[in-house]
């Protein structure tokens, strides 16, 4: 299979705070239990995560004791890459030869700065679409499947899933933490009374930085998406308590509904959210995106997993557009 740049494939440089992404879905064929019916399942990731698309790799080295859906790792241009097996990792009865094998697609993609590749069985097209076009999953697939999204584009559902999640649970590198001295959460929480709002479509994301900036002193105030992010800033202004109850923003990129650069494109538009500032914290803050941030009024851009920085950039925003704070 001839390798594809995924920024030739999809054309992802979007205007900045439109709300839209490019998808590139992809599927997976298994068998059911119990039935001798094959079924096809279709997921999409976000093409602005992707870098290339590469046929199953010739040769694979194993890791040991590495998790069963970790196939081991291959090389591509003296790049070491993990290969990961998405139908193991959700427990997919997959019948396949080593003809099969060939055919299928590998996905490279980068998270947090690093590569990692994932095993699908084809790959079909990318898709141009608003994210108010994803829907948040029901509460019951979201607390227990790593799906952060879903979406009907034609005649298929299409089911985002959560990557971070995927390599977090394989790579403990990839769990965000924080080494930083909790000594002064004392004082933190004396000096900042008001809330951080997080917005993060991740449940495990969510819960490692929520737990994170509340251990150091911040009051959290935790969205699944930037929409309902959004609805809680408005209720809070049309009460007249913006002011004294939010201190801060901090915001992941791609969110069903409505995503990061679109949410603080809204925040910075009106002049009642002029002292609040807004960090975009993600995984995908390449240049390009940088770009896209700065356009929409970032006040900064952090990269998961970068939380200690996250809480010193934090500070240096409050500082710099708060006197009272500096």
């Amino acid at each position: 299979m001839k390798q594809q740049s995924a920024s030739n494939q999809s054309k992802i440089l979007l205007e900045s705070g439109t709300n839209e992404l490019e998808v590139i879905t992809f599927y997976l064929e298994f068998m059911e239990p119990g039935s001798a019916t094959p079924k096809k399942v279709v997921f999409g990731i976000n093409a602005a995560k992707v870098r290339e698309l590469v046929a199953f790799p010739a040769e694979i080295t194993e890791v040991v004791n590495s998790p069963a859906c970790v196939k081991g790792v291959f090389l591509l241009r003296n790049a070491t890459i993990p290969l990961i097996d998405i139908s193991d990792y959700f427990g997919y009865q997959v019948e396949q030869t080593a003809d099969d094998r060939k055919k299928c697609v590998v996905i490279v993609a980068e998270l947090n700065g690093k590569p990692f590749g994932f095993i699908t069985h084809g790959v079909d097209k990318v898709h141009r679409l608003s994210w108010s076009q994803i829907s948040p999953p029901p509460e019951i697939i979201a607390e227990n499947a790593s799906i952060t999204g879903i979406s009907l584009l034609g005649d298929q559902t299409v089911q985002m899933i959560d990557f971070e999640r995927i390599v977090a649970e394989i790579d403990p590198s990839m769990i965000i933490h924080s080494e930083r001295d909790t000594d002064d959460s004392d004082a933190i929480e004396k000096k900042y009374s008001k809330e951080v709002v997080i917005a993060d479509d991740s449940r495990v994301v969510l819960m490692q930085l929520s737990a994170t900036l509340k251990k150091a002193g911040f009051h959290v105030k935790a969205h699944s998406d930037g929409q309902f992010a959004w609805e809680y800033l408005e209720g809070l202004r049309e009460a007249g308590e913006l002011d004294n109850t939010i201190l801060a923003v901090i915001s992941d990129i791609e969110m069903p509904r409505m995503d990061g650069h679109h949410f603080c494109m809204k925040i910075k538009q009106n002049p009642a959210y002029s002292k609040i500032p807004v960090i975009l914290f993600s995984s995908m803050i390449n240049d390009s995106l940088k770009r896209k941030g700065e356009a929409v009024g970032a006040d900064d851009q952090v990269t998961k997993p970068e939380l200690d920085t996250l809480i010193e950039r934090l500070e240096a925003c409050l500082a710099r557009l708060n006197p009272e704070y500096a």
